[in-house]
């Protein structure tokens, strides 16, 4: 690590004091340009996939499958909420085992794709273009929500105990939270070997930007940097689903790649 990156606290007070333009667009919006640039080179999803058979990794999606056989009876009309569901490969692979599925995401482009995609396979699923951290704004419950690779994205403690409160008030009484987040496990490399990007004490990816507007960006070294991944070790989600009101039904560790960081895969009850 070239230099040490502001404590959390500084960059708090760095918001405040840089009176950022946009204050209704967040660190997590920058995934929008993602997405347009996925659509203009004529992909579907992320890893330069061009066909709905490409989408997503096999290992998610039967881990998915699996979890939904185990822990939720009769799928077929019951409710389900994806998160994060970018162009949708999740969503349909809930679709397809029967739920009644939403999906959202941050990303307008994102959700334009998903339902250019759902089209195609004949299904009908409720995408739409929304906030993680405004899910009482949704005015559903559901029998499952599953996190499409979305709490990592959710950088600052604030906002991300906003998301699981919300998912928690989301679900029914007997519903499940399926959880699919990056963490820290003892082969991760912290350096990445790329210029553009940055991992700090905290936990927290950064990458360099152009876009000074949206909050969570700061300036460093006339840099500006914004927030793009939260990747604690697997302890602290643990005790984060605890702070929320979750129990632990089921816990699996999938390593990925040398020097990637590994998935924590859990299944979650109230």
């Amino acid at each position: 690590m070239q230099f040490k990156l502001k404590s959390l606290n500084q960059i708090r007070k760095s918001l405040v004091m840089n009176n950022i333009k946009d204050k209704n667009k967040s660190y997590y919006h920058a995934h929008e340009s993602a997405y347009k640039s996925i659509k203009q080179n004529g992909q579907v999803g992320w890893g330069n996939v061009k066909t709905i058979e490409e989408l997503g990794d096999d290992q998610t999606k039967e881990y998915l499958r699996l979890s939904v056989k185990n822990w939720i009876s009769l799928p077929a009309g019951k409710k389900a909420l994806d998160l994060g569901c970018g162009t949708g490969t999740t969503a349909f692979v809930l679709s397809k085992l029967g739920f009644e599925v939403w999906g959202i995401d941050i990303s307008e482009t994102a959700i334009e794709m998903a339902n250019d995609l759902a089209i195609k396979q004949n299904l009908k699923i409720n995408f739409s273009n929304a906030d993680i951290l405004e899910l009482g704004l949704l005015n559903e419950k559901f029998h499952l929500i599953y996190d499409s690779h979305c709490l990592h994205c959710i950088v600052f403690e604030d906002d991300r105990m906003k998301v699981l409160n919300g998912i928690y008030e989301s679900m029914l009484p007997s519903g499940r939270f399926i959880l699919d987040t990056m963490v820290i496990e003892e082969d991760f490399n912290s350096s990445f070997g790329f210029p553009t990007l940055r991992f700090d004490e905290n936990y927290i990816l950064w990458h360099k930007t152009n876009n000074s507007d949206l909050r969570g960006v700061v300036k460093l070294q006339e840099q500006e940097w914004c927030p793009q991944r939260r990747i604690y070790p697997s302890m602290k989600i643990i005790e984060e689903v605890h702070s929320a009101g979750f129990t632990i039904l089921d816990k699996k560790l999938d390593k990925q790649e040398e020097g990637e960081p590994w998935m924590l895969r859990l299944v979650l009850g109230k």
